[in-house]
């Protein structure tokens, strides 16, 4: 099926949908045979996409939409301890081998606790995943999926005849509205809280362009790469945000925690400047103009 952007809405979300649930449900199965850290990577942006993808078409569907990507959910949760721990291990083991001791010896400690961590985390990722039952979800949200409400209710936020084109020129500037206000508490360097708010909002709205990549007719590989920039330079801030906590709690000298923190700081002041680059040769605001005009 050939979907356009004059395709109705209610036959365009199943057909989205099942893009998004075969590439996740694939990938699920991948891990299960390989448990390599590269798939677990792949599937964890993978469900993040389906969950995006039911947000963004939950307008023509029932509750129990949101029941099954609750559930892909815990998938993203059960992932993200194991890649928030292999970050880790790959930040301090390069931090380690770049300042001179005693910060050495003290980062060896903590990098070997978050081994001990990572080992934990896998053996606990690979029980849970297999009491998992992939076929079960993939069912109900099959299910689910193929049946979208056909003709308009009272209850329902759109005509599901709409026009995908038109529902997804609404649909990715809703995305965008939100994320714009962000911007002004996040363009302070110290604003480390609105700088995580805004990198949520940023990925929110990266997943959906991709979603919708086909009907973005110039261009969408340059707002695209724009937007993943965004997206990695404060998500790098978070994490050396992250890191700096882990070096608090590591009980370590005075001396050498100050020269650890003094480094992560230096990181993330080059970092913000990325992102304050990022600001003037794309300004978000030029970002929205672009889908605007490319749809």
């Amino acid at each position: 099926m050939t979907i356009t952007a004059r395709t109705p809405l209610w036959v365009a979300a199943p057909a989205l949908l099942a893009a998004r649930s075969d590439d996740f449900f694939g990938r699920w199965r991948k891990v299960l045979k390989s448990f390599d850290l590269e798939d677990i990577h792949d599937l964890r942006v993978s469900s993040r996409r389906l969950r995006e993808g039911c947000a963004l078409f939950a307008p023509v569907y029932s509750a129990n939409l949101s029941g099954v990507g609750r559930r892909v959910r815990k998938v993203t949760r059960l992932l993200g301890a194991l890649r928030n721990t292999d970050e880790a291990l790959l930040f301090f083991r390069k931090l380690a081998a770049a300042l001179p001791e005693p910060c050495g010896e003290g980062l060896g400690v903590l990098i070997a606790r978050q081994d001990v961590l990572r080992e934990n985390e896998r053996q606990r990722l690979a029980e849970r995943f297999k009491n998992l039952d992939s076929g079960k979800t993939r069912s109900a949200f099959t299910l689910t999926m193929a049946r979208p409400f056909v003709f308009p209710r009272p209850d329902l936020a759109v005509d599901p005849f709409t026009p995908l084109g038109s529902f997804a020129a609404a649909a990715l500037e809703q995305r965008f509205t939100h994320l714009l206000a962000l911007v002004p508490a996040a363009c302070r360097e110290g604003e480390a809280a609105a700088q995580h708010t805004l990198r949520i909002a940023v990925k929110h709205y990266r997943y959906r362009i991709e979603i919708l990549s086909f009907l973005i007719a110039t261009g969408y590989e340059d707002i695209h790469a724009a937007v993943k920039a965004y997206q990695e330079c404060l998500g790098t801030m978070h994490d050396l945000d992250v890191f700096s906590e882990m070096v608090r709690r590591e009980g370590l000298s005075p001396e050498v925690e100050c020269v650890i923190l003094n480094a992560i700081a230096e990181q993330r002041t080059m970092c913000f400047a990325r992102f304050t680059e990022l600001l003037g040769e794309h300004p978000f605001e030029l970002i929205g103009e672009q889908v605007r005009g490319a749809l």
